[in-house]
C-alpha cells in the first residue's frame, strides 16, 4: 500500500471516527440531562413526603397543645415536647433537602450551559469537519485516480 493510500485510509478512518464520537456524545448528553431530571423529579417526591410529614406533626403538635391547654388543674401535665421535637425534625429534613434542590439546580444550569455549548459543537461543527474530510477524502481519491503510471 503506498503512502497515499495509507493517508485516504487514515482519513477514512478519522471520518468514521468523529461519526461515532458526535452519536456516542449525543447520547453522553441527553443521558446526563435525563439523570438530572431523575435526581430533581426524586428529590421532589421526598420533599412532597415530608411537607405531608410536617403537616402532620405539626397537626399533632397543635392537638397535644390543645389538650395541654384544656388539661384541668391537678390532671398531670401533658407533655408536647416529642411533638415539637417531631416538626423540628421535619423541618430540618424538608430544608435540607430544599438546599439540595437548590444546589442541583445551580449545577444543572451550569451543566445546561456547557452542555448546549457541546451540542451545537456536536451538531454544527463536527458534522463540518466530517464534511470537509469527506472532500478532502474525495480529493485525494481522484489525485490517486489521476497519477502517473510511475507513482
Amino acid at each position: 500500500m503506498t503512502s497515499v493510500h495509507a493517508d485516504i485510509e487514515a482519513l477514512k478512518e478519522l471520518h468514521d471516527a468523529l461519526v461515532r464520537f458526535r452519536y456516542a456524545q449525543r447520547d453522553v448528553a441527553v443521558r446526563a440531562e435525563d439523570r438530572i431530571e431523575m435526581t430533581r423529579a426524586s428529590l421532589e417526591g421526598k420533599a412532597g413526603r415530608w411537607r405531608s410529614r410536617l403537616e402532620q406533626r405539626r397537626a399533632e403538635l397543635d392537638a397535644c397543645r390543645r389538650r395541654a391547654a384544656e388539661a384541668a388543674a391537678g390532671e398531670p401535665a401533658v407533655d408536647c415536647a416529642g411533638y415539637a421535637g417531631a416538626v423540628s425534625e421535619a423541618e430540618e429534613r424538608l430544608e435540607h433537602i430544599r438546599l439540595w434542590q437548590f444546589r442541583v439546580d445551580q449545577e444543572a444550569s451550569e451543566f445546561r450551559g456547557i452542555a448546549s455549548r457541546f451540542r451545537d459543537m456536536l451538531e454544527r461543527d463536527l458534522p463540518a469537519t466530517e464534511k470537509h474530510l469527506l472532500a478532502m477524502i474525495a480529493s485525494l481519491e481522484a489525485a490517486r485516480a489521476v497519477q502517473s503510471p510511475r507513482s
